[in-house]
């Protein structure tokens, strides 16, 4: 098998996939629940009412987008289906990447939490591959 599959059991794949998972779930959560924490996470200070409110929608449709996606993972883990998450996490790394690239659109550029989303990116990606190969 090919890296990084190699690297862990199939079982163990499977339940890294659920931490990542859980995790999805979790920020989505947070940016349903908070959305002023998850929007300054991604780089948007608003600082008018409107803005704030506009930030607020926003979040929330990112924490559905999350919730969902996290709802279809938690499906296939249960269901066994481990090349199912790991496509679904694959395609994920496009979510991550293009979350990034909005943050560094913001007024904080590249100084706040960004390398941590790159970091984030690359687990996704990791994860991914190793269920898909498993």
């Amino acid at each position: 098998m090919a890296f990084p599959n190699h690297l862990l059991n199939p079982s163990t794949w499977r339940h890294v996939g659920l931490g990542l998972t859980t995790t999805i779930f979790a920020l989505g959560a947070l940016a349903i629940v908070s959305p002023a924490v998850g929007a300054e996470s991604l780089g948007v200070i608003p600082t008018t009412s409107e803005g704030r409110e506009v930030a607020g929608k926003g979040m929330i449709f990112l924490g559905v987008r999350d919730l969902a996606a996290a709802g279809a993972l938690y499906w296939y883990y249960f269901e066994g289906k481990q090349k199912e998450m790991g496509v679904l996490t694959l395609a994920w790394t496009l979510v991550c990447v293009v979350d990034t690239w909005v943050a560094t659109q913001g007024p904080k550029g590249w100084d706040s939490g960004i390398w941590t989303l790159c970091g984030g990116a690359a687990v996704v990606t990791f994860v991914g591959l190793g269920l898909v190969q498993s």
